[in-house]
């Protein structure tokens, strides 16, 4: 009992002391098994390239978009916040959700309607794996 407990502790103190430096503990709780691992997070990764004119551009790989529906198409929608627009791709394994996060279908989305769109962003078209209308009531 008393190994168990200091295991426990270890463990715990451990993810504590690694947790705020984007560490995930993964340890087994078979005793027969006792190695654990440590790997790192999926963290956002960022792209960053030279224009011909010297300008900086920045991609963002993983991430989301917020804006307003302008255009609705059977594979697309495109969605623009202020100056910015993105086209949102969508295919059969896009979850929609709605802002409660529980599964709709395409038709309830509508132009004018704010939607959360996360998933790969490359030069403003973000392929989405989950696509949220936080305008729905």
């Amino acid at each position: 009992m008393k190994k168990n407990m200091r295991n426990a502790l270890a463990i715990s103190g451990l993810a504590i002391a690694i947790g705020t430096s984007g560490f995930i503990l993964d340890a087994s709780a078979n005793m027969n098994n006792r190695s654990s691992r440590i790997q790192r997070s999926h963290q956002e990764r960022i792209t960053r390239t030279k224009n011909t004119n010297g300008s900086e551009k920045i991609s963002h790989t993983r991430g989301f978009a917020v804006g307003t529906v302008s255009n609705i198409t059977e594979d697309s929608l495109t969605i623009s916040n202020g100056s910015k627009t993105y086209i949102a791709r969508f295919s059969e394994e896009t979850r929609l959700l709605n802002h409660s996060w529980k599964s709709i279908i395409l038709s309830d989305i509508k132009e004018g309607d704010k939607i959360k769109v996360f998933g790969t962003i490359t030069d403003g078209i973000v392929t989405a794996k989950t696509i949220r209308n936080i305008s729905i009531q």
